[in-house]
C-alpha cells in the first residue's frame, strides 16, 4: 500500500503496548478514530469483492479459524500502526509536508470526496477532515522513505545484471553431440531446428543471468557473442552445444536492475527502522478494531483511496 519499500519495511513493526516506553518514560500516540480507519477497510473491503465476490468473506484461515474479514481489518489496523509509527519518525527528522504540498494533498482530498456516493459515506461515516488527515500522514510517511532511500547509491552497471537469451541441445550421447556439432557448424543447419529434433533436454530456450553460480554452461554462455556457438560441453552424464540468441535482453536486464535496486532501497529502509522501531512499539487498543463487522454495506462500492492519490502525487 505505501510503496513496494514500505511494504518490504513491514516486518520490523511489532507491537506491545499502547504508548512508547522511552527509559521508561511512556509517549502516548493518539489513534486513528473509527472513520478514519472505516476510509481502507472500506478501500480493502469493496476491493476484495470486486476480485473475488463477496463470498470471500465465507473463507476462514489458520488455525483459529479466523476469517477473512477479521484478517482484513486486522491488515489496515498493522499498516496504520505502521503509518504512525513513520510519522513519529518522520517528524524527529523535521520531515513535513510544504505549502505546497499540502495544496496538493487538499485537492488529492477534493477528488475523493468528490467521488464518495451517499452510500459510501453512511458506511465509512468520515468528513473531508478524516480524508486529508490519512493523505498527510501517508503523504509524510512516503517522504520519509523517499528521504532514506535517496541517500542510497544505487549505481548498477548492465555488465553486473545482464540478462541474456540462450538455446541448448543436450544429449548423453558424445557420438551423437559431435555430430549435430558438424551440422551445425559446417554444414550450417539451424541451431534452433537442430535442438528441436534432437536435444534430449526438457527445454531448448533458456534464460539467464550473471549469479555466484559459476557453472561450465553459464561461464561459456555469457563469453559467447550474439549468434555464436559453443563446443561440445560435458556436465556430468550430459554433453551440451549452446548458442547464444540474444546477448543483452533489454526489458529482462532493465527488470532485474530496478528490482536489485528495490532491494538496496529496503535494505537501507530497515537498517534505519529497525533500531527505531525496537525503541517505539505502537499498538492500536481503541475498542472498535474488534467490533467491525462486514455486514451489509448498504451499497458502498469506493475502492479509489489509493489510485486517486496515485494519479495526482506521483
Amino acid at each position: 500500500m505505501l510503496m513496494a519499500l514500505l511494504c518490504l519495511a513491514a516486518a520490523l513493526f511489532l507491537v506491545s503496548c499502547r504508548g512508547i516506553e522511552l527509559e521508561n518514560k511512556t509517549e502516548f500516540v493518539e489513534e486513528y478514530t473509527k472513520p478514519q480507519a472505516m476510509i481502507l477497510i472500506a478501500n480493502e473491503r469493496n476491493r476484495y469483492e470486486n476480485i473475488y465476490s463477496e463470498q470471500i468473506w465465507d473463507i476462514a484461515l489458520g488455525e483459529g479459524e479466523t476469517g477473512f474479514d477479521k484478517l482484513t481489518v486486522h491488515n489496515v489496523k498493522q499498516f496504520m500502526e505502521q503509518i504512525k509509527l513513520l510519522g513519529m519518525l518522520a517528524e524527529e527528522r523535521g520531515i513535513t509536508a510544504s505549502s505546497q504540498e499540502r495544496d496538493v494533498i487538499r485537492q488529492v482530498t477534493d477528488e475523493y470526496m468528490h467521488g464518495l456516493s451517499d452510500a459510501d459515506l453512511a458506511y465509512i461515516g468520515c468528513d473531508r477532515s478524516d480524508v486529508q488527515k490519512l493523505y498527510t500522514d501517508f503523504f509524510i510517511a512516503e517522504k520519509l522513505v523517499r528521504s532514506i532511500t535517496g541517500e542510497v547509491d544505487t549505481e548498477i552497471s548492465d555488465s553486473e545484471v545482464k540478462v541474456i537469451r540462450i538455446q541448448q541441445i543436450g544429449t548423453v550421447d558424445l557420438k551423437k553431440a559431435k555430430a549435430i556439432l558438424k551440422r551445425i557448424k559446417i554444414d550450417g543447419e539451424s541451431f534452433s531446428s537442430m535442438a528441436s529434433r534432437y536435444t534430449e533436454t526438457d527445454t531448448t530456450d533458456l534464460t539467464l543471468m550473471r549469479t555466484d553460480t559459476d557453472d561450465l554452461i553459464s561461464r561459456t554462455a555469457f563469453a559467447l557473442e550474439e549468434g555464436q556457438t559453443s563446443n561440445i560441453l560435458a556436465v556430468g552424464d550430459m554433453y551440451y552445444i549452446i548458442n547464444c540468441v540474444d546477448g543483452y535482453a533489454e526489458n529482462e536486464t532493465l527488470e532485474r536492475k530496478e528490482r536489485l535496486k528495490k532491494a538496496m532501497n529496503s535494505m537501507a529502509v530497515r537498517e534505519i527502522l529497525g533500531p527505531y522501531q525496537s525503541e517505539h512499539n505502537i499498538k492500536f487498543v481503541e475498542r472498535f478494531w474488534n467490533e467491525i463487522e462486514f455486514g451489509d454495506d448498504g451499497g458502498s462500492t469506493v475502492e479509489n483511496f489509493f489510485d486517486v492519490y496515485n494519479e495526482m502525487v506521483r
